[in-house]
């Protein structure tokens, strides 16, 4: 089974790289660690070498995480 993990299988993405992604429209509300954890699961998933991207379910393993916390108790405004 194959398994992910983001901080060996991909190259280091700069934060300034990764900003310049985010919807300026967004302004400083978003997570920045999320986004960066979304940017290694994409950056994986678009590797030139077919074996070595990830499976879908291994991709929505690991995008999962990030949605719960968005969603956060009813009520509380996601960090």
């Amino acid at each position: 089974m194959q398994s992910l993990n983001l901080f060996t299988a991909t190259p280091r993405l700069s934060e300034d790289k990764v900003k310049q992604c985010v919807d300026p429209k967004l302004g400083a509300e978003y997570p920045p660690k999320a986004i960066a954890k979304m940017a290694a699961v994409a950056a994986l998933c678009v590797q030139y070498e077919a074996d070595f991207r990830p499976n879908m379910s291994i991709v929505v393993k690991a995008l999962q995480p990030l949605l719960t916390a968005r969603q956060g108790p009813p009520g509380e405004t996601p960090n």
